[in-house]
């Protein structure tokens, strides 16, 4: 079931990435359409659920591995996803998303070096 959670946890960072690229980047490119785009709600519900599924994954792969970089780069992704939200309407969208962006591909390699590991752990 632990290999369902980091796939999960992919595939919803994956999107928390390509939602904030799509929030931040494609208004400037087309300002007409950026009153349609940004809806903060989304933001609070991915990042709700992101952070109640990755201990779901990350600590049994903790369990089996024993790799605490593997779980402090997770928390430190997490960390970042939620400063990007908790700043949104503090600084620039760009700037918000920016760091949930680089908060999201930190846990997306968390996630694929947890499942990589903890196939090959023979604890």
């Amino acid at each position: 079931m632990k290999k369902v959670w980091d796939r999960l946890g992919i595939a919803f960072s994956s999107a928390c990435v390509a939602h904030c690229i799509l929030v931040a980047f494609v208004p400037v490119l087309f300002p007409a359409i950026s009153a349609y785009t940004h809806s903060s709600w989304i933001h609070v519900i991915v990042g709700i659920i992101i952070l109640f599924t990755s201990p779901l994954a990350f600590v049994p792969g903790f369990k089996k591995h024993g790799l605490s970089w593997i779980f402090k780069s997770a928390i430190i992704g997490l960390i970042l996803i939620f400063s990007g939200i908790v700043l949104e309407g503090k600084m620039s969208d760009q700037m918000s998303h920016s760091i949930s962006i680089f908060g999201s591909l930190i846990l997306v390699f968390s996630h694929i070096k947890n499942l990589q590991h903890s196939r090959g752990c023979n604890h």
